[in-house]
């Protein structure tokens, strides 16, 4: 029942430095994208094994059925006769009581479409129609049947036969039309995102299982086997009457019942179809929307340990609805040590650049255009600051280690970072680089006593190719952009520096331009994306802005 901006809700941890917009989900308010969306989320929920809430274990109420409702067969009424005759009592108003002292279910698939959503930030009201498909439900401890007669004085009933029906279950199969209903909530955004189940509408529910009461599948718990009337365990009543005692074993009946059993099985069912209304239902909605969602995404995988926290949500536009997403960083060395408090422990780098608000909203006004456009229905858009983060993380990984030291180069105190600000371009990567040489010749003006520091500018590019059906980000170098120029003069706007042997200058920058062919054509970040198994991110296209984001780019 959850679309994707609410699973993001559900299921993002939490980290206090982020900033809001490290990632921005905007998406088109309609049906088709709020299915889309709906069926993504339950998958990535699937892939996080995060319980969805649709297992579960409650009680149902009980029924009262007259004789009649249960079976109208003429044998009936020799029973009726028979328990008036013996135990003096009126068996003619006798009722059946059925009691179910545990039901468990499990719901296959839920599915939703937002109807309504109306976001007035921190408040987010949802009303959606959802479908259920696909439940079984257990009967644990079996069903009771209570034969209830009114004692002649106060009319109250009192049970007087009991039989036990063994621990069996129900099967709604999957191959049946969903059972639709209602549903709405509200969430609010605090500290942990708490959500409110504020109404539901399940009146659809008994007439679905009335509908379909021949396709629904009963058998025994145990064996999987169909029910009979043996596995009805009926209590034998002892009367005495005239100083005589006398047994009757209701076991003389099961023919009976065995002759009645699909219209007893029918009337249980139908009666536990109602609880799907009064009691099942219910259950199921709370315990997926639980009155406090933890916001919990986290991906531990080699090398990171990543977490998001939903910061924010708002409407841009009447049809376009947005989410703020922090998102943390931590080596798996430092989350070994902290767990998923290493996040906290592990310094947010300065921004290369301020990126100003102004900016911020321009970025924000370019997504609402596509979307607006119908180029795409959902953009998901990672900013400049997060992707330097992934790359910082990725060399506390030392997962650069061995691509310089091929060619004797380590980063300088400003190592790594793309900057976004061509539009349609990929990330431009500046790597700040100390050249410590390779001896021979070249000892006599670089070595590592002596070593040259300079920038580079390397074209990149950002993929989600699958590996064993596991996407991955991967960041890959492309072609290097500076010339001989700019390694002599530096980057100065981003504090990347050229220090080169005084004299050779020229010389020096065209061997470095030579040496920097071998840093094409190379992974720089391999990030694996378990969680997003399925939702088709090799699907998508990217294009980085000139606000300083990369947008990823979905159409359904």
């Amino acid at each position: 029942m959850q679309t994707l901006f609410v699973a993001l809700i559900l299921f993002l941890p939490l980290q206090s430095l982020a900033a809001p917009d490290d990632v921005l989900l905007q998406t088109r308010i309609s049906r088709g994208s709020m299915e889309w969306l709906i069926e993504k989320t339950l998958l990535i929920l699937n892939n996080a094994e995060i319980d969805d809430g649709l297992t579960g274990i409650t009680t149902i109420d009980d029924e009262i059925l007259t004789l009649d409702e249960i079976t109208s067969d003429p044998a009936v009424e020799k029973v009726r006769s028979l328990v008036s005759s013996v135990f003096r009592v009126d068996a003619a108003k006798a009722v059946l009581r059925i009691r179910i002292p545990k039901l468990s279910y499990k719901v296959h698939s839920l599915r939703a479409s937002a109807k309504h959503l109306d976001v007035v930030d921190p408040v987010m009201n949802i009303d959606a129609s959802a479908r259920i498909q696909g439940v079984d439900i257990g009967l644990p401890e079996g069903v009771q049947v209570d034969l209830m007669v009114p004692d002649s004085k106060t009319g109250a009933l009192n049970r007087f036969l009991s039989a036990t029906l063994a621990p069996s279950q129900v099967k709604v199969p999957a191959s049946l039309e969903p059972a639709e209903f209602e549903v709405s909530l509200q969430a609010l955004r605090d500290d942990n995102l708490n959500f409110k189940l504020t109404g539901y509408k399940l009146d659809t529910l008994p007439p679905y299982v009335e509908r379909h009461v021949n396709e629904i599948q009963t058998s025994e718990l145990a064996t999987g086997g169909p029910i009979t009337a043996e596995q009805i365990a009926v209590q034998p009543v002892y009367v005495r009457v005239n100083q005589l005692s006398r047994t009757i074993d209701f076991s003389v009946f099961k023919p009976l019942i065995q002759k009645k059993m699909k219209g007893i099985l029918t009337t249980i069912i139908l009666e536990v179809g109602k609880s799907l209304k009064t009691s099942i239902g219910p259950s199921i909605l709370k315990s997926i929307f639980k009155e406090s969602l933890p916001s919990t995404l986290a991906i531990s995988s080699d090398p990171f340990y990543t977490s998001f926290k939903v910061k924010s949500f708002s409407q841009p536009k009447r049809d376009q609805f947005q989410l703020g997403v922090g998102g943390g960083l931590c080596t798996l060395e430092m989350y070994r040590r902290f767990g998923i408090n290493c996040v906290q422990e592990t310094p947010v780098p300065e921004p290369v650049r301020l990126i100003g608000p102004d900016i911020r909203r321009l970025a924000v006004e370019e997504m609402s255009s596509v979307l607006a456009s119908g180029r795409a229905d959902v953009v998901t858009s990672v900013s400049e600051e997060f992707l330097n983060r992934i790359i910082k993380t990725a060399i506390d990984s030392k997962l650069w280690d061995e691509l310089l030291a091929a060619d004797h180069l380590k980063l300088g105190p400003k190592g790594a970072f793309v900057i976004l600000d061509q539009k349609g371009s990929a990330p431009v990567l500046y790597l700040d680089l100390i050249y410590s040489g390779k001896g021979g010749f070249e000892g006599i003006f670089i070595n590592p006593k002596r070593p040259i520091r300079f920038p580079l500018r390397i074209d990149t590019r950002l993929s989600f190719p699958l590996e064993n059906g596991i996407p991955k980000l991967v960041i890959t170098t492309e072609k290097v952009l500076s010339d001989a120029d700019e390694i002599i003069r530096g980057i100065p706007q981003y504090g990347l520096p050229s220090k080169l042997v005084c004299g050779l200058r020229k010389k020096v920058a065209k061997m470095i331009l030579r040496m920097s062919k071998t840093l094409e054509g190379k992974n720089t970040v391999e990030l694996p994306l378990p969680i997003f198994k399925g939702i088709g991110l090799e699907k998508t296209w990217m294009e980085s802005s000139e606000f300083g984001r990369m947008n990823i780019y979905f159409k359904i």
